[in-house]
C-alpha cells in the first residue's frame, strides 16, 4: 500500500474513532458564572444591513482561490478585513465572522483556501493567496487600500504570515491560531497591533502551541478566554466539533463563552479598521 494512502487510511480511522466515542471533555459550568465579561453590544449583530458578492482567482500555484466579501450598505472605506479559515475547513465555517463584522460596518472577504491537503497545509501558501486577494478587492480611495488580517487555527498562522510580508497591514488578529513547523517564526518581524484570544491548551489547538510566539511579540495584546474551546472561536458554531474538542454546560455559558470572544474581537477590528469618516 502507498504511504501516503496508509497515511489517509490511518488518519480516517482515527478520525472515526473519535467521533463514535462521544465528547472528549465536557466543563459544566454556573449559568451567568464563571466566563468572561463581555460588551453584549458589539457580541450581538451591528445595526447597519450588508451585502454579499462571490469571486475567485487563480492562486500563484494553479487553484482557484474562492472568498465572498460582505460589505457593509453605504460603506465609505476604512481597512477591510481578510479572514481565514482552519485546516480543511473552507469559508463557510467563517461566514458568521464575515456578517458579524460587516454589520458593524467593517468590509470582511472570507476565503477558501485551495493549497491545503490532507498531508500538508501550505500555510506559507495560503499566506500569499490571502495577499493576492487583498490586492484583488476594489478599494473606493487610495487611502481605503489597507488590510487587517485574521484568521482561525491554522488560518492565523496563514494570516499572520500575510499580514508580516504586507505593506498594506494594520492590525492582526488570531482566533486561537495554531502554529504548524515553526512557521510562525517567520513573522518575528512584525511590528503592528496584534491581538491573540486563545482556547484552553488542548489537543484541537496543538496545546496553544502559538502562545509562545504571541507573548514574545512585543505589539500583541495575548487574552486567555477561560473555558473556552478551540469550537467556540468558529461562526457558525459547529457543534460536531464538540466530540473532538469537547463541550460546555450549560448551553447558556457556552453562548456567554462565544459573546466575549465575539465582543473581544469586534472591539479590536472596529479600533484598527473601523469605518472612514464621511
Amino acid at each position: 500500500m502507498p504511504p501516503r494512502l496508509r497515511t489517509a487510511l490511518a488518519f480516517a480511522s482515527l478520525l472515526l474513532a473519535l467521533l463514535a466515542c462521544g465528547p472528549s471533555a465536557v466543563t459544566s459550568l454556573e449559568p451567568g458564572r464563571q466566563v468572561p465579561a463581555f460588551d453584549p453590544r458589539l457580541a450581538a449583530r451591528g445595526p447597519i444591513a450588508t451585502s454579499v458578492t462571490s469571486d475567485a482567482l487563480r492562486s500563484a500555484f494553479g487553484c482557484l482561490v474562492r472568498y465572498d466579501v460582505h460589505t457593509p450598505d453605504a460603506w465609505h472605506g476604512g481597512a477591510t478585513v481578510v479572514l481565514a479559515h482552519g485546516f480543511l475547513r473552507n469559508l463557510a465555517s467563517m461566514r458568521g465572522w464575515a456578517e458579524h463584522l460587516a454589520s458593524h460596518g467593517v468590509r470582511t472577504a472570507v476565503v477558501s483556501f485551495c493549497n491545503s491537503t490532507l498531508f500538508a497545509g501550505h500555510h506559507d501558501r495560503n499566506a500569499l493567496d490571502l495577499r493576492a486577494v487583498a490586492d484583488a478587492l476594489p478599494a473606493p480611495e487610495a487611502s481605503a487600500a489597507r488590510v487587517l488580517y485574521a484568521g482561525f487555527s491554522a488560518g492565523g498562522l496563514a494570516a499572520l504570515l500575510a499580514a508580516a510580508e504586507d505593506p498594506a497591514a494594520v492590525a492582526y488578529l488570531g482566533l486561537d491560531p495554531v502554529d504548524s513547523g515553526g512557521l510562525a517564526a517567520g513573522a518575528t518581524e512584525w511590528q503592528g497591533p496584534a491581538l491573540f484570544l486563545f482556547a484552553e491548551p488542548s489537543p484541537c489547538n496543538a496545546e496553544g502551541n502559538m502562545r509562545p510566539f504571541a507573548d514574545r511579540l512585543a505589539s500583541a495584546r495575548v487574552v486567555s478566554v477561560t473555558h473556552a474551546t478551540h469550537c467556540h472561536f468558529e461562526d457558525p458554531y459547529a457543534s460536531a466539533c464538540e466530540r473532538l474538542c469537547g463541550r460546555v454546560d450549560p448551553p447558556e455559558a457556552a453562548l456567554a463563552i462565544r459573546d466575549a470572544i465575539r465582543s473581544q474581537a469586534t472591539a479590536f477590528v472596529l479600533q484598527h479598521a473601523g469605518r472612514a469618516p464621511r
